[in-house]
């Protein structure tokens, strides 16, 4: 698959005539993105998940895929989606810690550690226990250190996205570059892309008014 947009929580890739939008977890889109482009794997290849996200009955069932690099991570995320209340979109934010420190925690039953991830609280937590212990030995033995998931983006990282969200809607590369360090230096605060689109349309409009 070859991918052209690196953002949070996916990647757009094409393959043959066809463009996909694949959900990653935010560790995953950060590695690619800090790499440079020439040791970038592109193509790549990712171990999917195909899956309905929506509730029956609801009236808007949709199709997506979540990807991974490694098929050990596919395996983890498909095993610990499986605890009830624990999601897809929940699994892709909260895994940041190295699953093979989560697989040991579930292992040794400790429901604290687990309650530390982001969006895991009591209940979840021992849930999580009580329907993955004993499940997990191949995990905790896992030679495996960088998290699936990051819980706050570093300004860099940061701005890359968003110089990436602003050439993909057709701005020079150097007129994106000069509107991101401008929005981020004045609008020192902003903590995701969709803040600094905000900011940069604000200013656009405020401009447009004073003419």
């Amino acid at each position: 698959m070859l991918y052209d947009r690196i953002q949070r929580h996916s990647l757009l890739v094409r393959v043959n005539s066809l463009c996909y939008e694949i959900l990653v977890p935010s560790g995953i889109a950060a590695r690619l993105r800090q790499a440079p482009e020439s040791e970038r794997p592109n193509p790549v290849t990712l171990y999917t998940i195909y899956y309905i996200d929506g509730a029956v009955g609801g009236g808007h069932l949709t199709p997506k895929l979540v990807g991974f690099l490694d098929p050990l991570d596919r395996e983890f995320f498909e095993v610990f989606t499986t605890v009830p209340g624990v999601g897809f979109m929940k699994a892709l934010k909260c895994l940041v810690r190295p699953l093979n420190e989560i697989a040991l925690a579930i292992e040794r039953g400790d429901a604290a550690f687990l309650e530390e991830l982001p969006y895991v609280g009591k209940k979840t937590a021992e849930r999580i226990v009580t329907e993955l212990r004993g499940k997990m030995a191949k995990f905790a033995l896992a030679h495996t250190e960088a998290p699936l998931a990051i819980e706050r983006e570093s300004a860099a990282e940061l701005k890359a996205e968003a110089m990436q969200v602003l050439l993909q809607l057709e701005y020079s590369r150097s007129e994106a570059a000069r509107i991101v360090e401008e929005t981020f230096a004045k609008h020192k605060n902003v903590k995701t892309v969709e803040e600094f689109l905000r900011k940069v349309f604000e200013q656009r409009q405020s401009a447009a008014e004073q003419l």
